[in-house]
Formats: C-alpha cells, sequence, structure tokens
C-alpha cells in the first residue's frame, strides 16, 4: 500500500537524487575526525520541505589603520564563511482531519504538535540546540563534532550562530523559519564536460 505521505528519499534513504531531478537539503553530525558520521543514514535530518533561500557569504578580512598620511590597508585574505538558510515548515496535515492549527493537544483529533511536519521542525530545532555536541547520561559534553551541510552547492562544516522562528497569524498552518551557519571548511567537487588533458605533455 503506497504511503500517504512522501518524504525526501522515495527511493529509501541512501537515494539522494529522487526521480522528479531535486535534491534534498540534508544535515548530519561528524564526529571530532570530521569524517565519521554519528547518524545512521536514515537518520539523517532532512526535511520534508526544502529551504527557499540559501545564502552564501564570501568577505576578505581587510585591516584599515588611519594614520598621518592616510589609511593603510592590511589584506588578510578570506575572512569567515556563512551560510544562511530560510524558509517554511510543510503544511501541518493530519491523516482523515485534514490541515490542524489547533495548538491545544486535549483537543478531540488531536493537534498540529502530532503532524510529520511539525515532528520535522522539532528535529531541526534539536540539532540547532545540540549543535554537533554529544551528551553523556549527565548531561555533559561528551564530544564535540561538526555538523555537515550537503546540498547541490557542496558539503560545508560548521556550527549554528542562530535560529528563529515566526508564527503567523496569515499563515496558520506552517511556521517560517530562518537560521544562520559559521562554515569552517567547505568541500567542492568541480567537474567538467570536457576531457582533461596535460598541458605539460610533450614538453618534458
Amino acid at each position: 500500500m503506497p504511503s500517504t505521505f512522501k518524504g525526501a528519499f522515495p527511493s529509501g534513504p541512501n537515494n539522494e537524487f529522487p526521480d522528479n531531478g531535486t535534491r534534498p537539503i540534508i544535515f548530519d553530525v561528524l564526529g571530532p575526525d570530521r569524517e565519521t558520521s554519528l547518524l545512521l543514514p536514515e537518520y539523517r535530518l532532512v526535511g520534508f520541505v526544502n529551504f527557499g533561500s540559501i545564502e552564501l557569504a564570501y568577505t576578505k578580512k581587510i585591516e584599515r589603520i588611519q594614520t598621518r598620511g592616510g589609511f593603510v590597508e592590511q589584506h588578510w585574505g578570506d575572512d569567515t564563511q556563512s551560510l544562511s538558510l530560510s524558509g517554511v515548515t510543510g503544511g501541518f496535515m493530519r491523516l482523515y482531519t485534514g490541515l490542524s492549527n489547533i495548538t491545544d493537544p486535549t483537543v478531540t483529533g488531536g493537534s498540529r504538535r502530532e503532524t510529520l511536519a511539525y515532528d520535522s521542525y522539532l528535529d531541526m530545532l534539536a540539532l540547532f540546540h545540540n549543535n554537533g555536541s554529544i551528551y553523556d547520561v549527565s548531561g555533559n559534553v561528551a564530544l564535540q563534532g561538526i555538523i555537515k551541510v550537503i546540498f547541490d552547492g557542496g558539503v560545508y562544516l560548521g556550527w549554528f550562530d542562530n535560529f528563529t522562528v515566526k508564527e503567523s497569524a496569515d499563515q496558520p498552518y506552517q511556521f517560517e523559519l530562518s537560521c544562520k551557519m559559521t562554515i569552517d571548511s567547505e568541500i567542492q567537487v568541480w567537474k567538467t564536460q570536457l576531457p582533461v588533458t596535460n598541458p605539460f605533455e610533450g614538453l618534458i
């Protein structure tokens, strides 16, 4: 029997490329070695709705010193890179009852908290709160990992700086979300359709 709600991986948790040609944004948590995933593949965080906008900020670190003769600039290369995401949650849809904007969990039929979209929002909020940290049974940080973000633009490793949730009366069936991350490192894979040749071939 087909599922009523379609996930981001219709062909299984390891299929990152659905048939409709879109690629979801995937969040993962890596260990201190920054290679080993601390989550099982089926537990990688994938929203049912992709973020509406993704903004990468690249800046240069420039120090300007005022002297009697004018300004002296010192260029220190690339500054900290940031990644900003903004969008909305999925609609708070319940089986058999449709969209729900009920906030009282005691109401017959359940509230919006018993929806897949609300669960996905709570997962994202928990990812922000933990921010790559793994805790022991006493609540102390056992090890510090790093957040891994994968989408079509590349792979980014970093930590959350802020997370904003906006609820509007004009949109009672979903939340507006935005977050910003400081990127520690970026992994890019450059591809070309042209054959790669050695420019020094025959010269040595």
